[in-house]
């Protein structure tokens, strides 16, 4: 068994295997394992020597029912409490409106997809299987430029090749990953989409760019043992590509963003309870998010 502990956090590798219908994820049981090594510690993110303790906390907002969609800003923002929350990146996609018609018959807007049923089913998956303080109704959706983001190590954004952030949104966002805040890009695929998010990237931190993240590393390694191969995308013809941006460059260094390109784990969360997808299947991707998650507070 090994522990990962900062500031109060820890995540225990655990053997055996947890069933996990008791959480709502229906019979997803995922088979637990972890590497055995120790992991020094995580990166501050947002004021120098802050600590989740000495932040104001805001008043806690109505919660909604298990399974409904939230329909206003309000409603997309828990307040923090210095436990683990779901942080997905809102953005007002080229050309077209940003907030889409959750409830009122709308489609819904790119940043949106597999919301907020992912997001939740996810949440459960980090409680049960490791000791991560996590808020399990903790769910957010924030611009790239909401001070709020500093509060969050860890963040998640989709289809980026719709992604144009203003200037103010990609100076933020290049302070949060400079400061120690991770980002997960997933549910995108196609040339375009791709040269999208190397341009925004080099808007965010000049200079850096897309490096290939070899199976090898320890990210993969952080928690459960994955063989990124074996994370199949849910659709598609094209082979998935997994992509990172380091600390200047340096493959050694911190990942700053991990990119999941031509893939789709978020579809495997939000589909896991009603059998669309294998056992197996969804739980790489569950095992895969759960990594990216440790990954991101102990480095």
């Amino acid at each position: 068994m090994s522990t990962f502990r900062k500031h109060g956090l820890a995540a225990w590798a655990l053997g055996g295997v947890a069933t996990l219908g008791a959480v709502g994820i229906g019979a997803l049981t995922l088979g637990l394992g972890g590497s055995g090594a120790e992991h020094p510690g995580t990166a501050a993110v947002g004021n120098a020597g802050a600590m989740p303790g000495d932040l104001e906390v805001a008043r806690p907002v109505a919660t909604l029912p298990p399974n409904a969609a939230p329909s206003t800003l309000q409603e997309m923002t828990t307040p923090y409490d210095g436990r683990y929350q779901f942080v997905r990146i809102r953005y007002e996609p080229r050309g077209r409106g940003g907030f889409g018609g959750f409830g009122r018959g709308g489609r819904e807007p790119m940043w949106a997809h597999d919301y907020p049923r992912a997001d939740r089913n996810f949440l459960k998956i980090v409680e049960e299987t490791t000791h991560i303080r996590t808020r399990p109704d903790g769910m957010s959706v924030l611009t790239a430029d909401d001070p709020r983001l500093f509060l969050h190590p860890v963040a998640y954004i989709v289809e980026v090749g719709a992604w144009d952030p203003s200037d103010e949104e990609a100076e933020a966002m290049g302070a949060y990953l400079s400061k120690g805040g991770f980002i997960i890009v997933d549910d995108f695929r196609g040339r375009f989409a791709l040269e999208n998010l190397a341009y925004q990237i080099d808007r965010m931190l000049p200079g850096s760019r897309l490096m290939p993240l070899p199976p090898d590393h320890g990210i993969f390694d952080s928690f459960f043992r994955i063989i990124p191969d074996q994370v199949i995308p849910p659709y598609g013809n094209e082979p998935p590509v997994w992509l990172a941006v380091y600390e200047d460059n340096d493959p050694g260094r911190r990942i700053q963003m991990v990119v999941n390109y031509n893939n789709d784990i978020g579809d495997y969360w939000e589909y896991s309870d009603y059998g669309y997808y294998p056992i197996d299947l969804s739980n790489e991707a569950y095992k895969l998010g759960v990594n990216y998650v440790v990954y991101a507070y102990t480095n």
